[in-house]
């Protein structure tokens, strides 16, 4: 019995230090990427101004040739919507919906997953005229929830998505100088 009750109080001061800890750690996921593109800013931006166009260089897109989609609303406007289904645990479903747009510099959205977990969070994709081309940087900001925000003290956005946003970079300067 004594045995018991020293396991119970550990399980108590383990969690509670747990959720102590949560309450001091920052909820503040974002990460960004950059890649310079050796073409003009509109060329640029055709390829990144519509859902369906970001589609042709998504890096997740290519991880599931067999990803359902549809895409609704104006394309390249605010309220254009891209909804997606995947069983590849590194796609998952959810939706992307258009937030706001100033052509040829900015493109920003929102995005609402569902699966493998529920989470939200905001990407943005900035144009910028550079000597010899165009600079893009691909971002996401997302606030983990208490106290799932313990996370942050052992995984970085780097680890978590910077291979990712950099090949799906690459894809568009190809697509783009191509």
């Amino acid at each position: 019995m004594k045995a018991l009750k020293i396991i119970i109080i550990l399980v108590v001061v383990l969690v509670g230090g747990v959720l102590l800890t949560a309450l001091f750690v920052d909820n503040d996921f974002s990460h960004e990427e950059s890649v310079t593109v050796n073409a003009p800013v509109m060329e640029v931006w055709n390829s990144t101004n519509t859902l369906k166009k970001m589609d042709a260089w998504s890096p997740w897109t290519k991880k599931d040739p067999e990803i359902k989609q549809t895409f609704d609303g104006q394309a390249g406007s605010v309220g254009a919507k891209n909804c997606w289904d995947s069983q590849h645990e590194e796609v998952g479903a959810g939706c992307q919906t258009i937030t706001k747009v100033e052509a040829p510099y900015l493109l920003e959205s929102h995005l609402d997953f569902t699966r493998p977990y529920e989470s939200e969070g905001d990407t943005y994709l900035k144009l910028e005229e550079v000597d010899g081309g165009t600079k893009v940087t691909w971002g996401m900001k997302s606030e983990m929830a208490y106290p799932m925000n313990i996370m942050n003290l052992f995984m970085s956005a780097e680890d978590a998505m910077g291979a990712s946003f950099q090949e799906g970079l690459n894809s568009l300067k190809d697509i783009a100088e191509g």
